[in-house]
């Protein structure tokens, strides 16, 4: 194979990036300029373009090069959108990023910092944790899982599967036993999400449930608690089914997200194709009146049908 002569690569090399950058107002091309040259000074025939401050944006906080009727990097014009009232209803409709922008192949600077923000949001919900007490002021009787702390509890989701000595114990002593549907909140992957919007959706769900003929068991809340501990609930409550309230994992700016999870004749280590789940619980998505509405017919169904899951799904 011939080798390519490094001189040769470094011209060509060269020529491309002065042809792409042509036209723009300054070139950093000054390597071979002697040492004692005077320094290099944009063009005064081709100055940067500004923007009018007090141009129309389409989205706030977008960028200049996603706006209609305004211009990119220079010598780059962007048309304007064909359907603006329609790229509006798009851009309204959704809390997720649409038509940012960009200046060059990057992000723009408001979009970043946008985005690391909204990661911090999430981070800083994965590491949120019930305060010692909380529960209690629910009127909800507060457990535990076999995790000794929250690192453990990210470490070895097993253990949060699994309930302690302890709350065993208070589950045989003060929980509610034989009853049609056993209510768990759980911090689960955002503690914050639960303290936020968890007693209104517990409250919602008792009033619902209870309107729709079922017997309700006395909330129960779980430290550390993974999914999978309702059905070691399920099993020493007896309950018919059980309906689990849990932090989803979050996504970008979403730290506030609740889950419901049921799961009907609960057995240890039950198949999640026997389960159901209600996502998206929180001001910018489901309402808590609306998900009790929801959760409760959900029910219905899984009571009639014998089963839920895969086989509500398949019509029983």
């Amino acid at each position: 194979m011939t080798k390519l002569d490094p001189a040769l690569l470094s011209r060509l090399v060269r020529e491309v990036l002065e042809e792409v950058l042509k036209g723009e107002p300054e070139t950093p091309f000054q390597s071979t300029a002697p040492s004692d040259a005077a320094p290099h000074t944009p063009r005064a025939s081709e100055p940067r373009k500004e923007q009018p401050a007090s141009a129309e944006r389409v989205n706030p906080g977008q960028a200049e090069s996603a706006t209609p009727g305004r211009r990119g990097p220079d010598k780059r014009p962007l048309p304007g959108y064909q359907k603006k009232d329609a790229v509006q209803r798009i851009v309204d409709a959704s809390p997720a990023r649409l038509l940012q922008g960009r200046t060059g192949t990057r992000y723009l600077t408001e979009t970043y910092l946008g985005l690391r923000a909204d990661h911090a949001i999430a981070l800083d919900a994965v590491e949120s944790e019930i305060a010692a007490g909380w529960a209690e002021k629910q009127g909800w009787i507060a457990l535990k899982t076999r995790c000794t702390d929250h690192q453990q509890f990210l470490l070895h989701p097993d253990e949060g599967r699994r309930l302690d000595d302890a709350s065993r114990a208070s589950i045989a002593s003060s929980a509610s036993h034989d009853v049609d549907l056993q209510l768990i909140a759980g911090d689960g992957l955002s503690a914050h999400a639960l303290m936020l919007n968890g007693p209104p959706l517990i409250t919602e769900l008792v009033r619902a449930f209870s309107a729709a003929g079922f017997r309700v068991g006395k909330p129960l809340f779980v430290k550390y608690a993974r999914i999978g501990v309702q059905d070691e609930i399920g099993v020493l409550t007896r309950a018919k089914a059980t309906v689990m309230v849990v932090g989803e994992r979050p996504g970008l700016g979403t730290g506030d997200s609740l889950s419901i999870y049921t799961a009907f004749k609960p057995k240890l280590a039950q198949d999640n194709a026997e389960k159901d789940c209600i996502s998206n619980v929180r001001s910018l998505g489901l309402a808590p009146e609306a998900a009790a509405q929801r959760c409760t017919e959900l029910m219905r169904r899984t009571f009639a049908a014998g089963g839920g899951g895969v086989k509500l799904a398949s019509g029983g």
